[in-house]
């Protein structure tokens, strides 16, 4: 078995950009990132009785995802698609976000919704920002030869 670098996996958010046909959708990975991560969960309500011997028993619930990235702050570049204020409007806009997390071959994807965006600045550091996405709906694992794939909306 062989090891995979943190720095492969990527967590995408969707650059869009008009065409003839109507708005293309492009992934594009968060920009300056340092970490991210992918969570996913199950409720397992418990359905322990009498009956159980002194047993817990549960039984598989609700699902639920979210991911979580923090990233170098570079405010130059405020019209970049993959920055902090890009990520603010679909915050304060209180927009669904479409997110891809994975590398080469293999993906997981969803719809998301910004849960947090906080920003750091530490004496004589970097300037950082991190965000919370929680999933809104179903997680799937999809395939693709070299990075998400295009899509239209």
């Amino acid at each position: 078995m062989s090891a995979i670098n943190g720095t492969s996996l990527t967590l995408y958010i969707p650059s869009h950009a008009a065409d003839a046909t109507g708005v293309t959708i492009t992934w594009i990975p968060i920009g300056l990132s340092k970490s991210a991560s992918l969570s996913i969960s199950a409720d397992t309500p418990d359905i322990s009785t009498k009956d159980s011997s002194g047993w817990s028993e549960v039984i598989a619930g609700m699902k639920s995802w979210s991911m979580d990235f923090e990233s170098l702050l570079d405010l130059t570049d405020d019209a970049s698609a993959n920055g902090l204020l890009p990520l603010w409007t679909y915050f304060s806009t209180r927009t669904k976000i479409k997110v891809a997390w994975g590398k080469a071959g293999v993906y997981w994807y969803g719809d998301a919704y910004l849960s947090s965006l906080d920003e750091s600045a530490e004496s004589e550091q970097p300037v950082s920002f991190s965000g919370s996405l929680t999933g809104s709906g179903a997680l799937t694992l999809g395939t693709s030869a070299t990075e998400p794939p295009t899509y239209e909306s």
